[in-house]
């Protein structure tokens, strides 16, 4: 139990209120994707005896407010989602981790229409809420300027040949032609970092939008992809960031690069406060950052990345959703001060509108955190915060998932009684099934379920469950553990059940055939799609035991098919195929049947074979020769990316 002597713990500041600036404030919101909440220096509660410094995101901090209970969405997708709309992911258009099988429609707010009125809207980096040519582009859904990746699939290529520039869908990006390991040079110098684009693109939106002479504030989101995993064929590991990061560290292998990835970040939100200070606009500009959700692929032991959560990304544990959200707003927001104010993605649209004097549309579940920002104490409060999630992983963090896999509800609340003592409450449920309860208050790694000692919470926590959820068809929920819900389709022409098999919305449909005119049969969405180690290797014929082998398969679709190479070191071989689209009748997955197209002498020759996937594992299956390239007797061989994501 903890006694609050005041609601928001914060110092109060002199400022004035929006209505009395000769303009509302230019909007910053800072995204990183996959950073732990561990991984920064202004996070509490976690073990420092290795430490990436963070500098210029504590300075945001100490220049700013702390919200210590901030939340976003468990995976990119539905982050983003919850963050641009205002909305929770009971009432989300995208739930699940696949913007590209279910686009924002043309009916969505985002807070970049909110804000369009008097604002400058731009985003630079990673969206996820509709690709190039559809109704979720960023500028079908307010934003005036956009450079990045749109598909939060092709993000995972940290050297892309192309991006998207506004209304080009493939702006060729200098050096990235031919981008590999040996071709990019000595720290990469000679191919262009996805990130390092962003933030140059970043700071010129800030300059040009940010001079005196310009009439109308402007809101940027600058939304990267570090330090998430990033593909650069040949690299050494998962991040393969450039000069001058690279060089910074001297962990271990992984642990040094992840940690150059994360110090990469910390540059670029330097970059931002450094521009807004030179153009002498420190005092007319809010910039804000967080997380996207937990943290994922390396071990957490070193950084502790999780800090003292459950879970990791992924999960509806607080591992996968808390978050240290910061704000930074010179002579309105108090230094280094700190609040217990719960702050959730849905609240920015509606704090953004207010910021800027506009109306927040009626159908958002946010709540405005202006007046708490500016020191005032008439601040409204979370009834509850909501999420749902379909996933059929087991997201271990540090501390083990407790729920069963399936499709996921959570909600967490203040209950405060009459002597002002506060108890914040969680409940997790997989497919209706009995409530898991946990006092976080005293128990905030989530560890032992008291829903037993407390009926009556868990029947407010059901009966905000039943309220919270809004049935979509293109994330079925669950009512049972033998009933599958949607995790992901990645099939721009509709998927197999449990997801949508046909697109009703006929705006959605026409918007996917302008895409892929040519292909009249359902397309697995892996483009493109590089999938680095920790695959699982078994010989099926000769009855050899499943093997990790460090493997490395690219994949990508065009108009024609889906072409894969795969680099085997093990063998030394790289192997060419061609898939042809042959959509499986027979069960849930999406499949298609590989051919041998080219193989060096001294390879193995792959023959026919098969990829699919189930949702949460990526499986490639082939029958080759065992040995000399003239042996006769193939042998089956099936590769699996286990728990895999598609994110």
């Amino acid at each position: 139990m903890r006694r609050i002597e005041s609601v928001f713990l914060l110092i109060a500041v002199a400022s004035q209120w929006t209505c009395c600036l000769s303009k509302p404030p230019n909007i910053i919101f800072i995204l990183s994707d996959d950073l732990g909440y561990g991984d920064v220096s202004i996070s509490a509660m976690v073990n420092r005896t290795n430490e990436i410094p963070t500098p210029n995101i504590q300075r945001l901090a100490d220049e700013g407010m702390r919200f210590l209970r901030g939340y976003s969405g468990q995976v990119c997708a539905p982050s983003r989602c919850t963050l641009m709309t205002g909305k929770h992911l009971g009432h989300c258009r995208v739930r699940g981790n696949d913007g590209s099988y279910c686009p924002l429609l043309p009916s969505e707010t985002t807070v970049a229409h909110v804000l369009r009125e008097k604002y400058t809207t731009g985003i630079v980096g990673k969206w996820g809420l509709g690709d190039f040519n559809t109704t979720g582009y960023p500028l079908e859904q307010g934003f005036d300027h956009y450079i990045g990746q749109a598909s939060q699939v092709a993000c995972h290529n940290w050297y892309p040949a192309t991006m998207q520039n506004n209304t080009l869908g493939n702006y060729p990006i200098a050096g990235n032609e031919h981008a590999s390991q040996a071709n990019c040079g000595e720290h990469h110098s000679k191919c262009t970092w996805a990130n390092d684009l962003f933030n140059r693109e970043a700071i010129r939106f800030i300059r040009e939008n940010g001079q005196a002479s310009v009439e109308k504030p402007f809101f940027l989101y600058f939304s990267t992809t570090t330090p998430h995993t990033g593909f650069l064929a040949g690299a050494k590991t998962s991040w393969a960031v450039p000069a001058p990061y690279d060089t910074r560290f001297h962990f271990d292998t992984v642990e040094s690069a992840f940690a150059a990835a994360t110090s990469a970040q910390d540059d670029f939100v330097g970059a931002v406060l450094d521009e807004v200070k030179s153009l002498g606009i420190d005092q007319d500009t809010i910039v804000f950052f967080s997380g996207d959700n937990g943290p994922d692929s390396h071990p957490f032991t070193f950084f502790d990345d999780p800090g003292p959560f459950r879970g990791k990304k992924r999960s509806l544990h607080e591992g996968g959703v808390r978050q240290t959200i910061t704000a930074r707003w010179p002579g309105h927001i108090a230094a280094n001060s700190t609040t217990e104010h719960l702050f959730a993605f849905w609240d920015f649209l509606p704090t953004a509108a207010e910021l800027a004097g506009v109306d927040v549309p009626d159908n958002v579940d946010g709540i405005s955190a202006a007046a708490v920002l500016q020191g005032q104490t008439a601040q409204k409060q979370h009834d509850y915060l909501y999420w749902e999630f379909c996933n059929y992983g087991r997201e271990d963090g540090l501390l083990p998932q407790q729920y069963e896999p399936g499709w996921i509800q959570a909600v967490r609340y203040d209950a405060v009684d009459a002597a002002g003592v506060r108890t914040e409450w969680k409940g997790i449920r997989t497919a209706y099934g009995e409530i898991q309860l946990y006092n976080l208050t005293d128990d905030i790694s989530e560890s032992v379920n008291v829903s037993t000692k407390y009926p009556d919470i868990v029947t407010k926590i059901t009966s905000i469950m039943a309220e919270s959820h809004v049935e979509n068809p293109y994330w079925k929920s669950s009512k049972n553990m033998s009933d599958r819900c949607c995790a992901s389709c990645f099939n721009h022409k509709g998927c197999k059940y449990p997801c949508v098999q046909i697109n009703t919305t006929a705006e959605v449909e026409s918007v996917y055939d302008a895409h892929y005119p040519e292909l009249s049969e359902p397309l697995l969405y892996l483009s493109p799609y590089y999938l680095l180690g920790d695959w699982l290797q078994a010989d099926y014929d000769t009855g050899v035991d499943v093997e990790k082998r460090d493997s490395e398969f690219r994949i990508h679709i065009d108009s024609s098919g889906i072409a894969m190479h795969v680099d085997s070191p093990t063998d030394a071989c790289i192997h060419k195929a061609r898939i042809d689209l042959h959509p499986d009748d027979t069960n849930s997955y999406q499949q298609a049947m590989l051919s041998q197209t080219n193989a060096s002498a001294s390879c193995r020759k792959l023959s026919t074979g098969k990829l699919h996937t189930d949702g949460s594992s990526l499986f490639i299956v082939w029958r080759e020769p065992r040995g000399p390239i003239d042996n006769q007797n193939p042998v089956a061989s099936i590769w699996k990316k286990p728990h895999f994501d598609f994110d």
